[in-house]
């Protein structure tokens, strides 16, 4: 899979340690990172793509008492988190630079929209398989600048000893992180936690990308002979949430075989059934499945209670 991860103030360090990190409550954006993978990270005020590098590893937590390993600790009396969850990352040859008005163009010309939103609005998003296939060819086609003369050169970080983000880990990252809609999702992307469970759906991707403003469907399950979408709300059921789940889904049937055929379904025609997952509210909106999700203390386990 092909990831862009995008980075502001912190690329140099990035760079030098092989390392591209994210905020607790941004876990989200790492939930599809498996290892080798491709990557390419995007420092935006350079306004250009730099790698390719390969994923190395799982995610990892250092959690608050390791050092952050390529980032200042925030000062004292400032809100600013430090990054705290981490992928390794490394150069297996020189990476060089692609402008990003000409991954644009090169974008098009694979019949990709691709626009500033994706770079700018979001730090994550997936492409369907195809898509994604499409544009890591025309990353390969693009031509590129070389060197880096402004960024040191790479170095591994150790990483062991910590511990990856998973299921079986979880007590042990609540003890200080919240469990909030980043992190559940980031779990259920990559664990399932239970969630449809009774459908026997797995799931497949998170923040799928449906246009280029910026839209993004947080998670796809697929069952035997549908798909769901998934919308995760921090404990609201509102007007919000049903436009927002009824667009999602207006968008998957219109793309239900592209979806079929990038899930390996058997059939080409699936059910698309959308999904709201919230902690509390009133029990709307009434044409879609609704979960509530809350935390099991002992042991420390996601649990998931069918509402309608």
């Amino acid at each position: 899979m092909l990831h862009v991860f995008i980075t502001v103030g912190h690329f140099q360090r990035c760079h030098e340690l092989g390392l591209f990190g994210v905020r607790p409550s941004s876990i989200n954006q790492l939930a599809q990172v498996r290892d080798g993978d491709e990557a390419w990270l995007y420092p935006r005020l350079a306004g250009a793509l730099v790698g390719p590098y390969r994923c190395r590893g799982e995610v990892t937590y250092l959690g608050p008492e390791v050092p952050a390993p390529a980032w200042e600790p925030a000062a004292p009396g400032s809100a600013r988190e430090e990054f705290r969850f981490v992928v390794g990352l490394a150069a297996e040859r020189t990476p060089g630079r692609v402008p990003v008005a000409r991954l644009y163009a090169t974008a098009r010309a694979a019949g990709i929209t691709c626009g500033p939103a994706d770079f700018v609005k979001r730090s994550v998003f997936t492409f369907l398989p195809a898509e994604g296939a499409r544009m890591a060819e025309a990353l390969a086609r693009a031509p590129k600048q070389d060197g880096l003369v402004f960024a040191p050169r790479p170095r591994p970080y150790p990483l062991d000893g910590y511990r990856p983000v998973n299921a079986a880990n979880l007590e042990y990252i609540l003890r200080h992180e919240a469990l909030d809609e980043s992190l559940l999702e980031f779990i259920l992307a990559r664990e399932g936690g239970g969630l449809l469970a009774e459908a026997g759906a797995r799931p497949a991707f998170n923040q799928l990308r449906i246009d280029d403003r910026g839209n993004r469907i947080d998670l796809v399950y697929a069952g035997a002979d549908n798909i769901f979408i998934v919308e995760l709300k921090r404990g609201r059921r509102d007007a919000e949430a049903r436009r927002d789940i009824l667009r999602y889904e207006l968008w998957a049937r219109g793309r239900r075989r592209e979806l079929a055929a990038a899930l390996g379904m058997e059939t080409a025609s699936p059910a698309v059934t959308p999904v709201l997952v919230a902690a509390g509210g009133p029990p709307r909106p009434a044409d879609c499945l609704i979960y509530d999700w809350r935390l099991a203390p002992d042991p420390a386990r996601l649990a998931f209670a069918r509402v309608q």
